[in-house]
């Protein structure tokens, strides 16, 4: 009798685990297999439980085809997105002065190594050949015959292709996620590819010419993602112009308050980030993704950014009840006498557009502002890739839009269009949706300090939260060590300085 002893982390991994921190995806009814054949019926009972159709026990040619529409997509995030960015972070980091340098070379190396693997050759040919090979790759550590009777030889699998086939799988099951935890998620995802496909950048979406939309997506995912960024968009271009007499973006809240905008940053957040937080663990079944849409206004003065929302909830840009009130969050000010003269300014324009005098004591100000700095302090969330240093006041939205649709086609019409324009001629059936918005203010200096330099800037957090997915996705492949992260941020500190 053999007894197989466990290590209780294995263990624990093996009942409660997340998927994505196994580093042996070794499916359980694949232990009694013979060889191929029989491996590939019970492979079959695996793809049954995960969503696809089986008949009398066989999957057909246009399952396996949408079952390698799963794998593409996850070799081509992994070899195209994902390891490109972390190995160009990696060589730079490489090349500095620091006691980690060598970490950095090897794991530049390990990431090259893994993209050679991704790049051609034998395990993607096999893998391409038949997608329920990645089901047999990743056993075959501990079932080694599952490959005996393979038509086209026997087969020796490198230990390599075994521990790339468990971090595909991986991948694949971050990419179902998307489609099936959340179909808005989904929706945004397709979106993204969609737009990303058409060289439009993720980051631009407030120039975008919503009101003659090119390029439309097709794909009804897409569309309807689309519809909800033409509704938040088009409404915000009703209260944000430019003006030339003050030659600057202006809010304009209609009764009075004016708010001198730099810029505004509007971005959709990357399938690859929803990928990295659409990872589960143990203690948390998923992370929300609650900033699917991320707005920033960067201001002249810091003082108007509490007018400046205040503004935007009574403009109807945005509606108080759509507000998460347990968001609303600011770093941009370090005390209460620090943000005294935003407070000041806020009951100024308040007064302002109400038609009457301010007539607030310095002490009822200061009163006001140690409330208003405590209420706004207390939902501070720490997230542990993110930087500190990070100044700005914000908030998460829920922003209702109508999506319309042509009765008799169930076409989505896209704002913008002839068909859109002319929606109260013709029968049309609509729903409401939700677009999620993390909304940011910020004024430019306290920004550039605080976004673009350092440890804060955005592709050193992003990097940091991409490492930790492929330390998930590929260990043992790519192994960098959690305790190297704190040495980590003071090298990108260095580089992004």
């Amino acid at each position: 009798m053999t007894t197989t002893i466990m290590s209780k982390q294995e263990l624990y991994h093996e009942i409660f685990g997340s998927i994505l921190d196994r580093k042996e995806m070794t499916p359980y009814l694949l232990r009694s297999c013979d060889g191929y054949e029989s491996a590939l019926r019970q492979t079959n009972r695996m793809m049954a439980n995960r969503g696809f159709d089986l008949v009398d026990g066989e999957i057909d040619e246009r399952e396996l085809a949408r079952a390698g529409e799963y794998v593409k997509q996850a070799v081509e995030y992994l070899g195209s997105v994902l390891l490109p960015f972390i190995e160009k972070q990696f060589s730079d980091l490489a090349t500095l002065d620091s006691p980690q340098v060598r970490l950095y070379a090897g794991s530049t190396s390990s990431i090259r190594g893994i993209k050679e693997l991704l790049s051609g050759g034998g395990f993607i040919d096999l893998v391409n050949k038949d997608p329920r090979h990645l089901f047999l790759l990743s056993s075959s550590a501990k079932y080694p015959h599952l490959f005996h009777g393979f038509p086209d030889g026997e087969m020796t699998i490198p230990r390599r292709w075994k521990m790339l086939a468990c971090a595909i799988l991986k991948m694949c099951h971050l990419i179902k996620s998307i489609e099936e935890d959340s179909q808005d998620i989904n929706d945004y995802a397709r979106l993204g590819m969609f737009l990303e496909s058409r060289g439009k950048s993720l980051s631009g979406l407030f120039r975008y010419d919503w009101n003659n939309p090119d390029p439309v997506p097709s794909d009804e995912s897409a569309r309807r993602a689309f519809v909800k960024l033409s509704g938040f968009f088009r409404k915000l271009g009703k209260s944000v112009g430019f003006s030339r007499e003050r030659n600057c973006l202006v809010f304009d809240s209609g009764d009075g308050v004016q708010v001198d905008i730099v810029e505004v940053k509007a971005r959709l957040k990357s399938p690859e980030s929803m990928f990295a937080k659409l990872g589960k663990d143990s203690e948390e079944e998923a992370y929300s993704i609650r900033d699917i849409l991320a707005l920033t206004f960067l201001i002249k003065s810091r003082e108007e950014s509490l007018t400046l929302f205040h503004a935007l909830q009574k403009r109807g840009v945005i509606l108080q009840e759509n507000t998460t009130s347990t968001s609303i969050t600011q770093t941009l000010f370090d005390t209460p006498e620090d943000m005294q003269g935003a407070v000041r300014h806020l009951v100024e324009n308040l007064a302002k557009s109400g038609g009457e005098e301010t007539s607030y004591t310095g002490e009822e100000i200061s009163r006001q502002t140690a409330e208003f700095f405590d209420s706004l302090s207390m939902n501070a969330v720490r997230n542990p890739h993110t930087s500190d240093r990070h100044r700005k006041f914000q908030c998460k939205i829920d922003f209702s839009v109508p999506v319309h649709r042509d009765a008799a086609t169930r076409a989505i019409l896209i704002p913008g269009t002839a068909e859109w324009e002319g929606r109260r001629e013709r029968d049309i059936t609509t729903q409401q949706h939700t677009l999620p918005v993390e909304l940011r203010i910020s004024d430019m200096r306290s920004w550039e300090e605080s976004e673009q330099k350092g440890e804060a800037h955005h592709d050193a957090y992003k990097f940091r939260q991409l490492v930790a997915l492929t330390n998930r996705l590929f260990s043992p492949l790519f192994d960098f060590p959690p305790d190297a992260f704190t040495a980590l941020r003071t090298d990108q500190e260095v580089l992004f300085g």
